[in-house]
């Protein structure tokens, strides 16, 4: 049987230097990689990844693992912001600042223009990234939409995508906007309310005309979801301290 043959030390695998190198870190000396703020070093078989913030120091020994998994481990350490370069974190800074104003510039619109057609869009938007219980239309948001609103919108998403917009800065938005002041106001209008109505009965009269089979669940739980629509909508609408 044939001797297995070592590898070569991690500081003279060329991947690894690639690798860093792809992540914004420099070879300093032959074992120690850096962005200017953080630090990668290489001792014996173990990897140690010192943050640029002055925290505790990260280290995992890498004997035997695969290069495949060294750089998965390496590329969610280094994402870390303790572990990002000055510039990065100056970049990241400036698209927070450039999302938190465009934010700003979304409520400033809602409030002066929450009924048109745009504005009930934008504030489905804002709303959509405060909670999980607002739906918007992607196509319907583009489509109403003016260039400017646009490309508010899209900063704010990415940035909020990347998290780099507070809860505390989105709700401070539906404050601005007055979306927090007017949520306890809306209430569904008559023809509203006729439709939801509609709804539920002709979901009733197909539950009761439709012969037993597969549709049958489905209606059945449909019916009860739109009945629980139309208490949920009673409820509301109830004046405060009423039972």
């Amino acid at each position: 049987m044939a001797p297995e043959i070592a590898r070569p030390p991690l500081t003279e695998q060329p991947w690894l230097k690639e690798f860093l190198e792809a992540q914004g870190f420099e070879r300093t000396a032959p074992a120690s990689f850096t962005n200017g703020r953080a630090t990668v070093r290489l001792d014996g078989n173990a990897l140690v990844a010192i943050p640029g913030d002055g925290t505790k120091a990260w280290r995992t020994e890498l004997k035997d693992a695969e290069p495949e998994a060294i750089c998965y481990l390496l590329t969610n350490v280094l994402a870390a912001p303790s572990f990002l370069s000055q510039s990065e974190l100056d970049q990241r800074a400036a698209q927070k600042r450039t999302a938190e104003e465009a934010l700003q510039n979304l409520a400033t619109s809602i409030r002066d223009n929450p009924d048109t057609h745009s504005g009930q869009h934008l504030r489905r938007f804002v709303w959509s990234i405060f909670n999980g219980n607002h739906a918007i239309n992607p196509w319907r948001l583009k489509d109403v939409l003016d260039p400017q609103h646009n490309a508010w919108v899209t900063e704010v998403f990415t940035a909020w995508m990347q998290g780099f917009v507070p809860e505390a800065t989105i709700r401070s938005a539906l404050l601005d906007s007055g979306e927090m002041d007017r949520w306890d106001t809306v209430r569904l209008r008559a023809p509203e309310q006729k439709r939801l109505v509609e709804a539920f009965d002709a979901v009733t009269d197909l539950l009761n005309t439709t012969p037993p089979g597969a549709p049958v669940p489905h209606l059945t739980r449909a019916n009860g979801l739109l009945r629980q629509v139309m208490d949920l909508l009673r409820q509301a609408a109830k004046p405060p301290g009423r039972d």
